[in-house]
């Protein structure tokens, strides 16, 4: 199933409902299921939460939706398909990190030497690939997939990075790679903003990003969360972003050095996962605008989509 969340056109944020896609232009708000079950959470927290019974309630619903309870996508506001407990960002694509090294020495030294410079240097080092790192994300930066992103003042390098995400559906700690899936609820996309001005230095300081992936509207989710048994592989997806109408980006998530198994195990080493965490694999290899040496601008309209999980489409505003 795709879920997400949607209020009617004009409606406050306390007016969330939880809808399931039947076909591409409406979803069934399949809300009432959370009241026969008696979850007063959040809709999305709550089904994450309740377990496979509610979540095969709502597939019944599906099957057979009420009419009342179906909406057109035109008669509703999409919001961010979860509020997310907690964050984390991974990076598992060494494709993105070379290129994106490549780019930012290349826009400071000039392309000749930029490319002579990082064909020699720039690669991830070893460690990278002995064990997948993380940094800490912000949860409470997260905006819907059609929710303005409000630039920075402090960047002139305002860039999107294309992200499959993982929503965590059970908890665990010490999880072993082989039972790394029965963790998953399942998976959305996310536009993981960020000032690439100031990232450099921050990783320069060697203590990671902060400020340059730290800001309000900085985390894009969704439109939709794919529930783990709509994606047989999650490697198998394909991803594209527009920027004004123009195809900019186009990547896949085929070449994870680290696969989510990996992930899942290295984040919930000595730490507990819990339901409805939100874990980024990091951006795809091409799936960012450094990678193109372009960045965005005030007024740009980002359009970026992953397989099955929607499309995102956010104006830059000041």
């Amino acid at each position: 199933m795709l879920l997400g969340r949607f209020a009617p056109l004009g409606a406050q944020f306390s007016d969330v409902r939880l809808g399931a896609l039947i076909d591409p232009g409406h979803l069934l708000d399949v809300t009432g299921v959370l009241d026969e079950f008696a979850f007063p959470a959040e809709p999305m927290t709550a089904l994450v939460c309740a377990g496979e019974p509610t979540l095969d309630a709502v597939r019944s619903k599906v099957r057979t939706p009420a009419m009342a309870d179906v909406h057109s996508l035109e008669e509703v506001q999409l919001l961010a398909p979860l509020s997310p407990c907690r964050m984390r960002n991974f990076s598992v694509y060494d494709g993105h990190i070379r290129n994106a090294f490549r780019a930012a020495v290349e826009l400071r030294a000039g392309s000749v030497a930029g490319r002579a410079f990082a064909a020699a240097n720039l690669v991830p080092p070893r460690r990278w690939y002995r064990r997948p790192t993380y940094y800490k994300g912000n949860h409470l930066s997260v905006v819907g997939p059609h929710d303005d992103i409000v630039a920075p003042s402090f960047t002139q390098q305002l860039d999107y990075e294309l992200e499959l995400a993982v929503v965590i559906g059970k908890s665990g700690s010490n999880i072993a790679p082989s039972d790394a899936d029965d963790h998953v609820f399942g998976y959305t996309l996310l536009n993981d903003v960020s000032a690439r001005d100031l990232m450099a230095a921050e990783l320069l300081s060697g203590m990671g990003p902060a400020k340059s992936k730290d800001f309000d509207t900085g985390n894009v989710l969704g439109p939709w969360i794919a529930t783990a048994d709509e994606i047989d592989n999650p490697r198998t997806l394909r991803g594209s972003v527009n920027v004004n109408g123009e195809r900019q980006s186009q990547c896949t998530t085929f070449d994870m050095y680290h696969g989510i198994d990996a992930i899942l195990s290295e984040a919930s080493r000595g730490e507990t996962l819990m339901p409805g965490e939100v874990i980024g694999t990091g951006c795809c290899t091409g799936g960012s605008g450094i990678e193109h040496k372009t960045f965005l601008q005030v007024g740009d309209v980002v359009e970026m989509t992953l397989g099955p999980l929607g499309t995102q489409r956010n104006r830059i505003v000041g």
